[in-house]
């Protein structure tokens, strides 16, 4: 919820408090009885000189009228403060006709009772109602005059302010003359210290003791101005500001690309895992991982616990020189500020979280691969945490952009965050692992469809490695580079003698299934298949293993009468159309899945 009152909300309420006070000395200074202020007093010599009567006969039913309407006042003034922060509450114009109906009301609310309030006094008084007209112009005319007075002496006091305000810094530039807040001298000697003994990923742990208060700023307009009144981006966003303050400091890494191809990159890695790591995968799940980099920015992995699902995102970081971002996705995780953090309207800071740093430390990392690893991604809610990250991964890679926060129009954010917006790095992939049992969510075709999906249903049989490669070091432009060129490599890619037969299988799942997929897996496909196969592989492989994630898991959960019927003869399908036991993924899952039937 945003914060009711805010500071200028106060100013405008002592202004008006204190033109409401002259209201009242005006009054006696008009009244020619008075005993306080002596008669041709200014206050009287200005109401004269505007041409106002003198009101005669002022008497206490005058002052209870003058007292009752500048109560009323105050109480409309209160009124419109409130009404504009609900209107700005609820994401509104407060400039707007609805609202504005509701300010007049209030005026028409108040102004009544304080004239049916102060003409019903008059009834204690001996012929107090044959004076009413009186107590009414003695009343209006203090208002005006009160006015006139208030605008000399508060103009005359902000002159009054800026001459003392500029002796004081006359020597100073304007933008500097501003002194710092003892807090905001406190910061800097922090960060001072923290910058001499951590590193950037460390320093962010300095800022993460503040206590969530509420998330604001993430889907309205940009933040009022007073909010940020004081402050800077070294307050507001400090991790990003360390980081930025770094970057220039940061060597720039060398990469040794010469004589690395797909094919060696994906048979290093497998003999990497097993000799440095004593992991062993199959051929086909090493080659899939390093095609599903080219088809998806989002790689699942998943499968039963222990499968080795989280050292394969690990230690694919470590084969190519690089350290991967592991974050631990926890149950309570509901929204998009569970991983990019929120404002803190209480501490007047942004709550950055480690994996939004990680994002933004990789803008200044163009040829740097950037592994980022959500373990356990689907004990939450996928579409709740991380909905943004999918919406944007249809986009084309220079125009994925991401909204943090809307900020004031005058604020300076740090460097790679302009207008509250942060562009996802092209050289990050997200990889999540999700494990199949009773703890966790189902993932939906949405989450599915987005993403290169591998499962890990066994362990694998040890194999002996002769020699143990060393780790690569590979760019990201050169991994593009190889990507790009299998793709183009039309011996790889799928011809249309090759989508011909694979359509035939695809057909006949819709037909007894009604299950088929769009134009997304298709271009999934397109881009898959020839990197996997540069990688060692075959196009059938390739295609077994899509039709297995893709199309045969949607068939998880069937148990209607004709669905057995319906699985023999898609094995049968394509046995014919491919050749005996050309799909073992496929076959294998298909068979699982005939077992229930048994």
């Amino acid at each position: 919820m945003r914060t009711l009152f805010k500071r200028i909300d106060g100013i405008a309420l002592s202004l008006v408090f204190f033109y409401l006070l002259i209201v009242v000395f005006s009054g006696i200074c008009l009244d020619p009885n008075s005993t306080v202020v002596m008669n041709g007093n200014p206050i009287a010599s200005l109401a004269t000189a505007f041409g106002f009567v003198t009101v005669e006969s002022v008497g206490m039913q005058s002052y209870i009228m003058l007292v009752l309407m500048a109560v009323y006042a105050f109480l409309f003034a209160l009124a419109v403060v409130i009404e504009v922060r609900l209107a700005g509450y609820y994401d509104e114009k407060p400039y707007s006709a609805k609202w504005i109906s509701i300010y007049a009301a209030s005026f028409i609310v108040l102004f009544g009772l304080g004239i049916g309030i102060g003409s019903a006094s008059h009834l204690a008084f001996e012929n107090g109602m044959d004076l009413l007209g009186q107590s009414l112009a003695f009343t209006g005319e203090s208002f005006l005059v009160a006015l006139v007075v208030a605008l000399v002496l508060y103009l005359s006091l902000f002159f009054l302010v800026l001459l003392v305000y500029s002796l004081v810094y006359r020597r100073k530039p304007l933008e500097e003359s501003s002194p710092k807040s003892e807090e905001a001298e406190k910061l800097e000697e922090l960060e001072a210290k923290v910058d001499e003994v951590m590193d950037v990923e460390d320093v962010s742990s300095a800022f993460a003791t503040r206590e969530r208060a509420t998330a604001v700023g993430t889907a309205s307009g940009p933040l009022p101005n007073d909010d940020f009144y004081g402050l800077d981006r070294n307050r507001v966003f400090p991790g990003l500001s360390l980081i930025d303050s770094r970057a220039e400091m940061v060597d720039v890494k060398k990469f040794d690309d010469d004589g690395l191809d797909l094919r060696t990159i994906a048979d290093s890695f497998r003999d990497y895992l097993a000799g440095e790591e004593g992991l062993y995968y199959e051929k086909t799940a090493v080659r899939a991982f390093v095609a599903g980099l080219s088809a998806s920015r989002l790689i699942i992995l998943q499968g039963l616990s222990g499968t080795g699902k989280s050292s394969i995102a690990r230690y694919f970081s470590n084969f190519i020189s690089e350290k991967s971002f592991f974050v631990l996705v926890q149950a309570t995780w509901r929204d998009r500020t569970s991983i990019l953090g929120y404002w803190n309207d209480f501490s007047k800071t942004y709550n950055e979280t480690e994996f939004l740093k990680r994002l933004y430390q990789a803008t200044y990392e163009s040829q740097d691969i950037n592994v980022m690893v959500l373990d356990e991604m689907n004990i939450a809610r996928i579409e709740y945490y991380f909905a943004d990250f999918l919406s944007i991964m249809e986009y084309p890679l220079d125009e994925r952009v991401l909204k943090i926060m809307n900020l004031p129009y005058d604020f300076t954010p740090p460097e790679h965050l302009q207008d509250g917006n942060l562009k996802i790095p092209e050289t990050t992939w997200f990889i999540g692992t999700a494990n199949r049992d009773d703890s966790t969510y189902t993932i939906t075709d949405k989450v599915y469809d987005r993403a290169i999906v591998i499962s890990f249903n066994d362990r694998n049989e040890p194999f002996s490695v002769k020699k143990i490669p060393e780790p690569i070091s590979i760019s990201y432009s050169h991994l593009m580079g190889l990507f790009a060129e299998a793709q183009k490599d039309e011996e790889k890619r799928l011809s249309k003698a090759d989508w011909s037969k694979f359509r035939s299988i695809l057909n006949k799942t819709y037909e007894d299934f009604e299950i088929t997929f769009g134009n997304r897996v298709y271009h999934q496909i397109e881009l898959f298949v020839p990197v996997f196969v540069a990688c060692g592989g075959s196009k059938e492989e390739a295609l077994d293993f899509m039709f297995a994630e893709k199309i045969a898991s949607k068939l998880e959960g069937r148990y209607e009468e004709f669905v057995k019927d319906a699985l023999i003869a898609l094995r049968d399908e394509i046995d014919r159309t491919y050749g005996k036991n050309a799909f073992p993924l496929t076959h294998e899952r298909l068979a699982h899945y005939l077992r229930r039937f048994s």
